[in-house]
């Protein structure tokens, strides 16, 4: 049978179960090829988050605490979580932005750990969230754009500004009253078009700081409500007047905001929220490039995830067809049961568990 591994957990003498193939069609190893650690080390170098290795066929019963919870990633989520709090705070009480320390947490290895390979993608998923939903969120954005950036091999610096606007892509929200943005039943028009003057609210705050003159992190934060088509907002800009930065954190804030938690919505399955990424590519809202590229790299992330099926059952995401966009995954029950969701209309993931979940 094949089953994903990250690449930060591969090991010498394991063998490829298919071919490892780049974006651009290249193919680095063929189905069968032994690992060594020198061919692991060059993988770690790569866009590339977890392959498909060979593993005999047995009986399986999936241990029931096996979780992928990363105790020092976690530790190094909440310092970046109060570190940002500290950030925030300042900016919504002097409306002034500590760019220092701004720039400190950018660079710094908390950050590059925390977007660092499909581990990342897993553990967003796997944590339990206390706290301000506004923070966790801009930081999810934020690691989901350090992965982007590796994804589109970026050069540092307009890798580290991408990190920044996704952190800071929400901090408008900071000006609008918490009563609404808790609010748990739907916003009235009035408080809806409140809502919708975030971006600009943003862009103004940043734009007397020191970042007035950082263009890409600006237009970043007021644009990422833009869609291709026009229908967006603030200004209804189409494709062409929407920065890259604008486009991409576009899809990185809607796939956040659908697979988290809210007070007003449940969260819902990554692949639910691919579905709705995918058409919104598909009718010319969101840019393709960008979109078809998060899509395949999140969804191939999330192999080996836990996840709850509508029918009430727990399994593990074991295989997901990489030569679709938009494949479901076979999943393995606690049962042993395998499930091709491709094949089973009437079953799908509701959503992803955290790793407590998990564990009940």
């Amino acid at each position: 049978m094949l089953k994903a591994y990250a690449i930060e957990n591969l090991r010498s003498g394991m063998k490829v179960g298919r071919d490892v193939v780049e974006a651009d069609g290249n193919t680095l190893l063929t189905a069968g090829t032994i690992l060594n650690n020198d061919i692991i080390f060059n993988l770690l170098d790569r866009p590339i988050f977890s392959i498909y290795i060979e593993e005999p066929d047995v009986e399986a019963d999936i241990p029931g605490k096996e979780f992928l919870l990363d105790n020092n990633y976690v530790t190094t989520y909440n310092e970046v979580y109060e570190s940002v709090g500290d950030i925030f705070t300042n900016l919504r009480e002097s409306g002034q932005l500590d760019i220092d320390n701004l720039h400190q947490l950018i660079r710094s290895k908390r950050m590059r750990e925390l977007s660092n390979g499909a581990k990342a993608v897993s553990q967003i998923h796997n944590m339990t969230r206390s706290g301000g939903y506004l923070i966790h969120h801009c930081i999810h954005v934020a690691i989901l754009a350090g992965l982007m950036a590796r994804w589109m091999r970026l050069p540092v610096d307009k890798g580290e500004n991408l990190v920044a606007a996704g952190l800071l892509h929400d901090v408008g929200k900071l000006k609008i009253s918490e009563a609404i943005l808790d609010k748990p039943g739907k916003l009235t028009d009035e408080e809806f078009a409140e809502v919708k003057k975030h971006p600009a609210y943003g862009y103004e705050m940043l734009k007397n700081t020191a970042l007035s003159m950082n263009r890409d992190i600006l237009l970043g934060v007021l644009q990422h409500h833009e869609r291709c088509d026009g229908s967006g907002y603030p200004n209804h800009a189409v494709k062409d007047q929407i920065s890259d930065f604008g486009r991409i954190l576009a899809i990185l804030d809607v796939y956040d905001a659908m697979a988290a938690d809210r007070v007003f919505a449940k969260r819902r399955s990554p692949f639910d929220v691919f579905d709705v990424l995918h058409d919104d590519v598909l009718s010319g809202k969101l840019d393709p490039e960008y979109g078809v590229k998060f899509i395949r790299y999140v969804g191939h992330a999330l192999n080996g995830n836990w996840v709850m099926l509508s029918d009430g059952r727990r399994g593990r995401i074991v295989y997901i067809d990489e030569s679709r966009v938009n494949a479901l995954p076979v999943v393995q029950t606690t049962t042993g049961e395998f499930v091709d969701l491709n094949r089973s209309s009437d079953v799908k993931i509701d959503y992803v568990l955290t790793a407590s979940e998990a564990s009940e």
